[in-house]
């Protein structure tokens, strides 16, 4: 991780007032990522609790309950109680998910009660040290810790390249692919590289699947005003500057009236030593 001098808070209360249009408009995730935790848990007989750490509004929260439906019961642990209401409103009740306010670094669970702990697009702002010290806790031998990342492919994208050129531009300590960080910088952040000088796990390994969504203009502003770099960008221009810049970018790259946005979800999947 790249040590940087602090440049800004980043309080999980930043999202207060957001999480509907962070449910409605943010993108979703792959169904086999997991997938990949249901076939572990059944290969390793494991049963108990999966835990999706920073919740949010339960986009990967649902994805994970829907299919571990019957094997495991999912609980959402979000630290916003704002975006824990939404995710309590936004999960069908039977799911069966239960959404507990509580942080990554004091997890609301006794020890070895979990068979699987996932975190999606949250891990970048833990405290990751403690974090971890709370998986090895709760976690059974064998258990599967999933970090999961949406990022944008700005590498494949002409219009995500100039997307992160203008952020860029703004916050000047930005650089694309970096990540907020609980320490108030903007860092690289290498989940495997981390899990995998951590002699608690085992099994350190990457996977990615590439994808696509189409957007209008109104979800592709309400989006990336839910993002933390653009509110970065908009503490420095203005938000209204941010608007008409990010609009103007949409007018040039649409096509129909609709945005291409190229993602790729990875994840870092690791195992918990006997």
């Amino acid at each position: 991780m790249d040590a940087q001098v602090a440049m800004f808070e980043t309080p999980w209360s930043e999202f207060t007032g957001q999480g509907e249009d962070y449910d409605h408009y943010r993108p979703h995730y792959p169904a086999e990522v997991a997938t990949v935790i249901l076939q572990h848990i059944r290969i390793a007989g494991l049963s108990g609790l999966a835990a999706d750490v920073g919740s949010g509004t339960g986009l990967f929260t649902r994805v994970l309950a829907t299919e571990l439906r019957g094997v495991a019961r999912v609980v959402g642990v979000e630290p916003n109680a704002d975006m824990a209401r939404v995710a309590r409103d936004s999960t069908a009740a039977e799911l069966g998910v239960t959404y507990k306010v509580a942080s990554a670094e004091a997890l609301p669970f006794p020890p070895l009660s979990l068979c699987a702990a996932t975190a999606a697009t949250a891990a970048h702002r833990f405290d990751r040290s403690a974090f971890f010290d709370e998986v090895s806790r709760t976690m059974k031998a064998g258990g599967m810790l999933a970090l999961v990342h949406n990022r944008h492919r700005y590498w494949d994208s002409a219009a995500i390249a100039d997307y992160h050129a203008f952020v860029e531009s703004c916050t000047p300590e930005y650089q694309r692919g970096m990540c907020t960080t609980a320490h108030g910088t903007y860092a690289h952040v290498d989940f495997a590289a981390e899990l995998s000088t951590d002699r608690r796990f085992a099994d350190v390994h990457v996977k990615r699947w590439e994808w696509d969504f189409t957007t209008d203009l109104t979800g592709f502003l309400s989006l990336s005003l839910t993002s933390s770099i653009i509110q970065r960008s908009a503490a420095v221009i203005g938000r209204q500057a941010v608007v008409d810049k990010l609009s103007a970018l949409f007018d040039r790259y649409s096509k129909n009236g609709l945005l291409d946005q190229a993602h790729v979800t990875e994840v870092t999947y690791a195992t918990k030593r006997a």
